[in-house]
C-alpha cells in the first residue's frame, strides 16, 4: 500500500499523536487521493503559512495531513468555529480561536507565544479569508519580523491533490516587497475554488 506521506521531520520534532492516529490521517489522505510531501527544517521555532485557502475542505484535508505527520502545531481560526464537536476537534488538533476584529492584538499574542516557548510551530492562513483577495493580510510578516522566526510556506494544490511543505520565504524586512514575493510563490498552486480551474 502506497504511503501518502513523504516528509522529512527533525528527530526532535514535537509530536501530538501516536501510531494509530498517524495511520488514521494517512488513511484519510489515501482515501481522498492526496499526498503530503516536503521537509520540515530543524529550527525549533517556525511560523508556517498555508495557502491558497478557498474552501472549508482545506481544514479537513489539512487536519488529515497533520494527523498523518503527527507533529504538534498551533493554528488560528475564527472564534465562531469553536463550538460543539467541531470546536473540540479544532482544539484537540492545536486550534486557537481569534477575533478577526482585533488583528493587531493577534500579532502581539502570537509573538508572545514564540517568546515564551522554547519550541513552537505556529500556522497561519495569510489570506485571512476563503474569498479571493488581491492583497493578503500582512500580520504573518509582522509576526515573523517581531519574533525573528522564519516563514515556512505550505501549499494546498488541488490540481495535483498535494500538500507541499515547501521552502522558507526569503524575507528582506520590506513588508510590501516580502508580501509580493510570498504571493508570487503561491500563484503556482490552485485552490479548490480557484477561478483558474
Amino acid at each position: 500500500m502506497v504511503n501518502p506521506v513523504d516528509v522529512n521531520l527533525p528527530e526532535d520534532a514535537p509530536m501530538m499523536c501516536g501510531p494509530f492516529m498517524r495511520s488514521l490521517g494517512r488513511a484519510m489522505l489515501r482515501f481522498w487521493g492526496w499526498r503530503l510531501e516536503g521537509h520540515v527544517p530543524a529550527d525549533k521555532k517556525i511560523l508556517l503559512i498555508a495557502a491558497p485557502h478557498t474552501s472549508n475542505w482545506d481544514w479537513i484535508i489539512g487536519v488529515a495531513g497533520l494527523l498523518a505527520l503527527g507533529i504538534q502545531l498551533t493554528y488560528i481560526a475564527k472564534h465562531s468555529l469553536f463550538k460543539g464537536p467541531l470546536g473540540w476537534m479544532m482544539r484537540a488538533t492545536g486550534g486557537v480561536p481569534i477575533d478577526r476584529d482585533s488583528a493587531e492584538g493577534t500579532v502581539d499574542e502570537i509573538v508572545k507565544q514564540f517568546e515564551k516557548n522554547e519550541r513552537l510551530y505556529y500556522l497561519i492562513a495569510p489570506e485571512g479569508t476563503r474569498k479571493k483577495v488581491d492583497r493578503w493580510k500582512s500580520g504573518f510578516l509582522r509576526v515573523a519580523y517581531q519574533a525573528q522566526v522564519p516563514v515556512l510556506m505550505v501549499s494546498f494544490d488541488y490540481s495535483k491533490k498535494q500538500i507541499l511543505i515547501g521552502e522558507y520565504a526569503e524575507l528582506t524586512g520590506d513588508l510590501d516587497k516580502d508580501l509580493i514575493g510570498v504571493q508570487t510563490y503561491y500563484s503556482q498552486f490552485l485552490g479548490k475554488n480557484d477561478t483558474r480551474r
